[in-house]
């Protein structure tokens, strides 16, 4: 007997889950700036026309939770005015120690949405926490739209 499969098509044949979406689970513990407005929420509520806005100097930090301890692959950031990240993780019941799993800069876009893919090296423990750091901005402030981790 043979076993016949429909395929799988589009973005779903290669499309890993979000480690950190809101509808998986994830949380967004901590942020380093708040404003009422737009709340840290809003990077992992799957709207894109939703944000974070940092609210003072660098660096700026987001520390998320995993829906479930999983190594990270792979960052997918979509922020305006971000100039320099770096994506960290902990594999600790507690989010204290960090290894940094990606460093990148992103080009100037006068404001407009950018978007960075971080391929993440170093680390197939399992984490539980993912830290965003933004180091440094194009401008006094930046949002950050959405935060992917696969």
């Amino acid at each position: 007997t043979t076993l016949s499969r429909a395929p799988v098509s589009g973005s779903a044949a290669n499309t890993m889950p979000d480690l950190v979406s809101k509808k998986n689970g994830g949380k967004v513990l901590m942020i380093s700036s708040l404003d009422q407005g737009h709340p840290g929420d809003n990077i992992i509520d799957g709207n894109d026309s939703s944000y974070w806005i940092s609210t003072g100097l660098y660096p700026q930090e987001i520390l998320l939770q995993l829906s479930n301890p999983a190594p990270v692959n792979n960052v997918k950031i979509s922020t305006t005015n971000v100039k320099t990240v770096r994506i960290e993780s902990c594999a600790e019941e507690n989010p204290v120690n960090f290894k940094t799993l990606a460093e990148g800069d992103l080009e100037e876009s006068s404001g407009r949405l950018q978007l960075k893919e971080l391929p993440c090296y170093g680390s197939s423990e399992p984490a539980a926490y993912v830290k965003v750091m933004i180091l440094s901005g194009w401008s006094d402030f930046c949002s950050v739209h959405k935060v992917q981790v696969e």
